[in-house]
């Protein structure tokens, strides 16, 4: 486990540029994410705001992640079943 730099000015240093980057990319490598496509954009600033909030703890970002991302894809879902009459 890998704990990032916490920054009261909010600076992130390239320590924890290059863990969040690890993190973003196997996410969008397990949710089938594209680089530059909309999720993959969500995902990156829901990840930098996570650490802007003073979240610093590896773990705790990628189970963050992971909640908000299953919710996206819940609510998504939900609107497509309305969408279809279901």
């Amino acid at each position: 486990m890998t704990v990032l730099h916490s920054s009261i000015s909010g600076v992130a240093y390239p320590d924890d540029i290059e863990l969040l980057k690890e993190i973003y990319d196997d996410l969008c490598e397990k949710r089938g994410f594209h680089c530059g496509s909309p999720a993959a954009e969500d995902l990156a600033r829901a990840a930098m705001d996570l650490f802007a909030q003073g979240e610093v703890d590896e773990n705790e970002i990628r189970d963050n992640l992971e909640t908000y991302l299953g919710r996206r894809s819940a609510a998504s879902e939900m609107l497509r079943e309305r969408g279809s009459g279901r």
